[in-house]
């Protein structure tokens, strides 16, 4: 079984992350400010409680792992704009991925994956779905922008995967999904924790997209499929 870090272990997608890989018997560590926001315990999991954008803390997590998913941002707290507080800049993507891009590959580590959104980076296509999403969350998005140009930018043996996703709702493991590098998504996009996490997770170790961008969605039922 494979050895695999998450970061960001106490968020809803990150937490399936980590119970869907100790099922599958991997030994994960998962890095966390706050332990008892990770409901899971295990043999398999070591948690370690630390800051995801201290250069110290990513060197120590990523050495000896197999691959690093991070699953990082600011979480949503509704629906709509005038529920969500978006005022404050985030910039934890940014930072965690500087890190592993330029601390990681000095103690072996070889591959990342990275959770971002649809609307971000090359997929902020000006759709009605992009430019609401940016609207309501905007600065947690341009934090995920900043997170993928640097993969664009910066020269590594690390092999990355980006993962963006659209809306995420509790559901089924296997749930009709495909994903692509190029799509227009509309408001009926979704995927299930259970799909994105298990994709997440196999990118991770038996990857079959290196250094590309992925949306992943279950069929579109809107306007964007016609």
């Amino acid at each position: 079984m494979a050895r695999l870090a998450v970061l960001g272990a106490t968020g809803r997608t990150g937490q399936e992350i980590v119970r869907r890989a100790i099922e599958a018997g991997h030994d994960v560590t998962a890095l966390v400010r706050r332990p008892e926001a990770l409901p899971v315990r295990d043999a398999l999991l070591t948690v370690v409680v630390g800051d995801a954008r201290d250069k110290d803390t990513i060197r120590s997590i990523a050495q000896g792992q197999d691959a690093v998913i991070a699953s990082l941002g600011r979480p949503e707290s509704g629906r709509t704009k005038d529920e969500i507080d978006d005022s404050q800049p985030v910039d934890v993507c940014e930072v965690s991925t500087r890190h592993l891009l330029t601390v990681g590959s000095s103690v072996g580590l070889r591959r990342i994956v990275l959770m971002s959104t649809h609307g971000a980076g090359s997929s902020n296509d000006g759709s009605p779905y992009v430019v609401k999403l940016r609207d309501m969350v905007g600065n947690r998005v341009f934090d995920k922008d900043r997170m993928e140009q640097q993969l664009l930018d910066t020269d590594t043996e690390i092999a990355w995967t980006v993962i963006r996703n659209p809306y995420i709702y509790e559901g089924p493991l296997g749930t009709p999904h495909a994903v692509h590098e190029k799509i227009v998504l509309d408001e009926t996009s979704r995927i299930t924790y259970a799909d994105l996490a298990t994709f997440a997770i196999g990118e991770a170790l038996q990857p079959q997209h290196p250094n590309t961008f992925l949306t992943i969605t279950e069929p579109l039922t809107g306007s964007a499929a016609r």
